[in-house]
């Protein structure tokens, strides 16, 4: 299964990272530089031409899953051996009034073999790739903390599944 970052999950930073370059651009072009200025405005474009960057890179990414391994390929590649996994982590964020229905993303990282990888919700796929980790937690004789096996609950998602459920089987994809 090939999973990608859809182009409308990633719109909403795409436009977040050009209004915060447009502001700290703006600025340090606009106006007489001081060191306070470059310092303020200076770090503001930095901080928002690395999440310009960091959302290209998303939408650039293919992760493909397999039996033996993950693939990610966008800028680099990096491959992780289902057999090296060593670390699962599953986390929720929203609002503290947010429901999980209404909002917020939930981040999957994965350890093994000396590697790390990181994906969130938005990726088509998700679901899938956080059943498969947590079939390879399992099968590799490793325990998950209590909050990510409730937020593997949370999507539906029980790792002592031998197939995935149908919300994960990839019929969202597109």
């Amino acid at each position: 299964m090939v999973c990608r970052y859809p182009a409308r999950a990633l719109a909403g930073d795409y436009i977040r990272a050009g209004a915060g370059l447009a502001v700290g651009l703006g600025v340090l072009l606009s106006t007489p530089l001081s060191p306070a200025i470059v310092a303020i405005f200076g770090s503001w474009s930095a901080l928002f031409g690395y999440f310009a960057f960091r959302t290209l890179q998303r939408n650039v990414t293919r992760v493909a899953v397999s039996d033996t391994d993950i693939c990610d390929v966008g800028l680099r590649t990096r491959v992780m051996a289902w057999a090296d996994l060593q670390w699962l982590k599953l986390r929720y964020f929203g609002t503290k009034r947010q429901e999980r229905s209404q909002g917020g993303f939930m981040q999957l990282k994965l350890k093994g073999g000396g590697r790390s990888l990181t994906y969130d919700s938005g990726m088509e796929g998700f679901d899938y790739v956080a059943w498969r980790a947590a079939k390879a937690i399992r099968d590799n004789g490793f325990a998950m903390d209590p909050a990510s096996a409730g937020n593997l609950l949370s999507l539906g998602v029980d790792a002592d599944q031998e197939t995935p459920p149908p919300e994960a089987s990839g019929s969202r994809l597109g």
